[in-house]
């Protein structure tokens, strides 16, 4: 099915390689829009871009005991000041004892930094938005730094074990996805030109990823938003990162979910038709083994659409199978 994008600049795209798991739902007007999303993430998202509703906390900024906001950008980020961090955040790991997942924000000058609490009304770890007229660039990636951190009780301060050892390069590809992605920052799902950088960083993915018998990853939810004439979209994905000796090392970045609010006709009342289009993927652990590594399954929920990614060493990460071909039988001459 072929889905039609009004976009602010007015351009229409057609997209017939994205999922359609169930048709769009429709609402008579803005204020309804909300209680169609099904998908809780979706949901908090929606209500602080409509409504200034605040997210839940998804990276532990309000620090555990024991633990300061000097100390672990100390740890994750040396060479930053930490009187610039946007987010600094730490929230225990449930897979591995006195262990803690750490990430930090920064903006790069004062101003950034100025900008930054101007427009966000909490910690961010948004990308700088510079508003400046004839500017080219209006959003700049800000450095984000991940860590693991380990503290036991009656130690004086946390200790760093392992860290991506540079701000996060972390791309997210459509090629391999058939959920809608972000318009207008790549052609199409399935281009070879879909990586992108994420806008916003938004909590910790602390679910059982078991990649091996000894060895648990832990995720990053990351986003994209888009504006429409009239609604707007917002885009997820869900990266994982594995321990590798004091290294942090990314083994899988695929899209998880997303919600566009497309408006429509204008009705009798004033009021103005509001189509939701949303999917959300699934990630499991299938009991197959490639190269030691569990394989992992992406499917979308209400969909037949699945794909499975397998362990390559040479790479270091997670792989999608290619599909198989579809035979076709001989015709009768």
């Amino acid at each position: 099915m072929q889905l039609k994008l009004i976009r602010v600049c007015l351009a229409t795209l057609l997209l017939p390689l994205a999922v359609q798991a169930e048709a769009p739902k429709r609402a008579k007007s803005l204020d309804q829009v909300s209680a169609l999303i099904q998908n809780k993430g979706g949901s908090e998202q929606y209500a602080e871009q409509m409504n200034g509703t605040p997210k839940p906390d998804g990276f532990g900024t309000t620090l555990p005991s024991g633990f300061s906001a000097k100390d672990i950008a100390g740890l994750l980020a040396p060479r930053e000041k930490a009187s610039l961090a946007t987010l600094i955040g730490v929230k225990a790991w449930p897979h591995r004892a006195n262990t803690y997942i750490a990430l930090a924000c920064f903006a790069q000058t004062q101003k950034e930094y100025d900008s930054d609490k101007r427009y966000e009304k909490g910690p961010s770890c948004t990308k700088y938005y510079n508003p400046a007229p004839g500017n080219s660039r209006v959003y700049i990636d800000k450095p984000v730094y991940l860590g693991v951190l380990e503290y036991k009780p009656g130690d004086p301060k946390p200790i760093l074990i392992a860290s991506y050892g540079k701000p996060l390069d972390v791309k997210t590809s459509w090629k391999e996805s058939q959920l809608v992605g972000p318009q207008g920052k790549f052609d199409t799902p399935g281009s070879d030109e879909s990586d992108l950088m994420p806008e916003e960083y938004l909590k910790f993915d602390f679910a059982p990823y078991k990649i091996t018998e000894g060895e648990t990853a832990f995720g990053l939810r990351v986003g994209w938003n888009d504006s429409y004439a009239g609604g707007g979209g917002f885009f997820e994905a869900l990266s994982l990162f594995k321990i590798e000796g004091s290294k942090l090392v990314n083994v899988l970045s695929e899209p998880i979910y997303f919600y566009q609010n497309i408006a429509g006709d204008w009705n009798k009342d004033g009021t103005r038709n509001h189509d939701l289009e949303e999917g959300q993927n699934v990630l499991s652990v299938l009991p197959g083994k490639s190269q030691g590594y569990f394989d992992l399954q992406m499917r979308t929920l209400k969909s037949k659409w699945k794909k499975v990614f397998k362990w390559d060493a040479s790479k270091s990460r997670y792989i999608a199978v290619p599909a198989k071909p579809k035979t076709m039988s001989a015709g009768r001459s």
